[in-house]
């Protein structure tokens, strides 16, 4: 009995080491992101990695008539069923799809990436083993959704502010220039008048 009982102490330390592995190597790839196609690919790769799964992403597209675009290079491309359990998932702000109470015939699970006010994207995952996942699985995969959200949330105010950046720049020098150019025309102006 006690052989036993160590043996799946040690079993369950295990698990909780690869857990603990697998959530340190997503933050130390998301860390090493150079931009947002780069953050994007990590996240398609370390989830599908870490849990066994096709992944798709989905991200809000404000120009667009549907309120969220699949990325090209997921490596599970949504049907349009899927890709409307990911809406829902994405409206509603609650996971949605297999293993939960929402739409639970879908093909994959839809988890909302919700940072504050605003949802980011939906993460979606088709598991390649049928088996229902373990609560520890479901714990890790929460804090997977929480550390890609944060990601995310921090490369979308790091390109907005670059843009601000930008506009700000453009908008001086048009003001310098149309100093310089004022500047140039006053003493051509005052030679006519007088």
């Amino acid at each position: 009995h006690l052989a036993a009982r160590l043996r799946a102490q040690q079993a369950a330390e295990r698990d909780r080491e690869q857990r603990a592995t697998a959530l340190y190597l997503l933050t130390r790839e998301l860390g090493t992101a150079s931009d947002f196609a780069d953050l994007l690919a990590i996240v398609i790769r370390e989830v599908g990695k870490a849990f066994r799964a096709d992944v798709a992403l989905s991200l809000p597209e404000e120009a667009q008539e549907a309120p969220l675009t699949p990325y090209f290079a997921s490596t599970w491309n949504l049907s349009e069923k899927e890709l409307s359990v990911a809406v829902w998932a994405f409206r509603h702000r609650e996971p949605a799809g297999q293993g939960t109470q929402t739409l639970p015939s879908a093909e994959g699970l839809h988890l909302p990436l919700a940072a504050g006010e605003r949802v980011v994207g939906v993460l979606s995952l088709r598991f390649q083993s049928s088996s229902p996942m373990e609560p520890a699985q479901r714990d890790v995969l929460d804090s997977f959704v929480r550390q890609i959200t944060l990601a995310l949330d921090r490369q979308r105010l790091r390109e907005t502010e670059q843009q601000a950046r930008l506009v700000a720049e453009s908008e001086r020098l048009g003001h310098t220039l149309l100093n310089s150019i004022s500047h140039e025309m006053r003493t051509p102006i005052a030679a006519i008048t007088s």
